[in-house]
């Protein structure tokens, strides 16, 4: 008997391990290039990236949580957007449409995620307080700590796009 309960316990458990694989597996959010070109990123890619940290209030629930992930310019960067001293003339049009799952979308100036003409440390992040985010937020979400509203916040986060306005 305890032969059959611990080779069941054990398929349990594998399953249960794979299946969290597979999530980690599963895309977290697509990045366009202005190119057109885009990557597709799991969480476990995004884990691999470098991690920044940001602090932010959550006005809703009263509480402040630090959230961890890639800052939106390292993903920029590896979307081929210029940045630095290449950021100049027609660039100062390109700007980044964040989209979520729910329909929900925010912008942000190219320029304005840039660390030469801003310090404003725009997060994609994956997880808050230590815990990755649930389905209300994540699995990844935009965080804006600068700004005066969580406007900007869009979670459930499916893809960002750099875009050029006319």
């Amino acid at each position: 008997m305890r032969s059959r309960a611990s080779l069941a316990a054990g398929i349990l458990l594998l399953f249960v391990l794979l299946a969290g694989l597979a999530v980690q597996a599963q895309v977290a959010l697509t990045v366009v290039g202005l190119d057109g070109g885009s990557t597709t990123y799991s969480l476990e890619q995004l884990r691999q990236m470098p991690q920044e940290s940001v602090s932010m209030a959550e006005p809703h629930m009263q509480v402040t949580v630090k959230y961890e992930g890639v800052l939106l310019r390292e993903l920029l960067t590896r979307a081929n957007t210029p940045s630095g001293q290449k950021l100049r003339g027609d660039d100062m049009r390109d700007y980044v449409d964040v989209a979520g799952k729910d329909g929900y979308r925010a912008v942000f100036a190219l320029a304005e995620l840039d660390p030469v003409f801003q310090d404003n440390k725009v997060l994609v992040a994956i997880s808050g307080d230590g815990k990755l985010l649930g389905d209300t937020q994540g699995p990844v979400r935009i965080i804006a700590p600068e700004d005066k509203r969580p406007a900007r916040c869009v979670r459930m986060v499916t893809t960002i796009t750099v875009r050029r306005a006319p």
